[in-house]
């Protein structure tokens, strides 16, 4: 299992992450770091470049509607060709719990 990482800052991941996630990253020393953001304000193929940019090996993505995620595509936005980690989208009510979790976790934990 990797470590999850999140930056409130650019919750939506549509900013290029900065120097201190990427420390972040590199410090943890885990070989699958995940990477989690809110759906919202860019393509889904933009949020997935600027994590995989940082050196994430997973992309989270959290839906920013109450909705049956079954039925949202990840769509490309014809610029993903290069992407090479994988991606999700989950659940609204699931992201609340990860971001949750991850708010009240210990360092370690995470």
């Amino acid at each position: 299992m990797g470590k999850i990482h999140y930056d409130p800052l650019n919750s939506d991941g549509c900013e290029a992450f900065g120097e201190n996630d990427e420390l972040e990253i590199t410090r943890s020393d885990d070989v699958t770091p995940f990477f989690v953001a809110t759906r919202g304000e860019c393509s889904f193929v933009q949020k997935v470049r600027n994590m995989e940019n940082i050196g994430v090996a997973v992309g989270i993505v959290i839906d920013d509607f109450s909705e049956n995620i079954e039925n949202v595509l990840m769509s490309d936005d014809g610029t993903g060709g290069g992407i090479r980690i994988p991606s999700m989208l989950i659940s609204s009510p699931d992201g609340a719990k990860l971001l949750n979790w991850y708010t009240t976790a210990t360092i370690t934990e995470r």
